[in-house]
């Protein structure tokens, strides 16, 4: 193996060579960063580089280890909330946009992608993951649905991503429901591919990513778009997901007037 080329840091990420695989390892999660131009235009750019870039067989992402779990992701939001009255939601809505932007540029990337998480999870990470080819995580994990506490649909896609991978009605029990998914679930629905141990996870998503990057480049490129096919829908569906989420917060000011 190759040394890995010189890591490129930022407060936000950390991403480094090996091989022909690309590493991105987040140190914070996203949500704070996407109001911030400078933070937001500089992940999206980077993720402009690697589709770009023909030498990345694997583009491999390690998920910042402190996640945003189910508390702190209410407490994040009600912040929000707190500041966005009915006629002015500037903040809200640019947190929206730039959500939309990161999940389309990872829909549209190139490379096979591999994921690797671990932790309590909102719900919104997961949909993240579920954006990319190949997710790996923990026994511990768990995917937390805080969105009828929060009393909002969910954002980012997940009834776009999870109706195409389980079907509407599995999709709207476990939605409507409010409940959590551990990770025995989340792997018999398919939501992950491998669980590992907490201390191996970097290690093994590694070696995954390394042994997809020595298959057939183009047959996993191909395979790619085919599955992609299905979800060419996905910006449209954003956009739409916008209004709604805007719609419910505008009712729930009318009413608390």
């Amino acid at each position: 193996m190759t040394h890995p080329t010189p890591t490129n840091d930022t407060d936000l990420f950390t991403c480094e060579r090996v091989e022909d695989v690309e590493v991105l390892t987040f140190h914070k999660h996203l949500l704070h960063h996407l109001t911030d131009l400078a933070a937001k235009t500089r992940i999206l750019d980077y993720l402009d580089s690697v589709s770009r870039d023909a030498t990345i067989r694997v583009f491999l992402i390690i998920a910042a280890p402190q996640r945003l779990d189910k508390e702190e992701y209410l407490t994040f939001y009600r912040q929000y909330l707190s500041t966005a009255t009915a006629a002015d939601q500037t903040q809200l809505k640019r947190l929206y946009n730039g959500l939309n932007q990161f999940i389309i540029k990872l829909y549209n990337i190139n490379p096979f992608v591999v994921h690797a998480g671990s932790g309590n999870t909102a719900f919104l990470f997961m949909n993240l993951s579920l954006l990319c080819d190949y997710r790996i995580t923990t026994k511990e994990t768990l995917f937390e649905n805080p969105a009828l506490d929060l009393g909002l649909p969910p954002k980012g896609g997940g009834v776009f991503l999870l109706s195409h991978l389980l079907g509407p009605a599995k999709c709207a029990e476990i939605l409507y429901s409010g409940r959590d998914i551990g990770m025995d679930e989340a792997l018999s629905l398919g939501l992950v591919h491998r669980i590992v141990k907490q201390e191996t996870l970097r290690t093994t998503a590694l070696e995954t990513a390394h042994a997809f990057a020595h298959r057939s480049p183009q047959a996993l490129f191909g395979t790619k778009k085919l599955l992609g096919y299905c979800m060419k829908d996905l910006e449209g569906f954003l956009e739409y997901e916008n209004k709604i989420l805007e719609a419910t917060l505008r009712r729930h000011q009318h009413e608390e007037m």
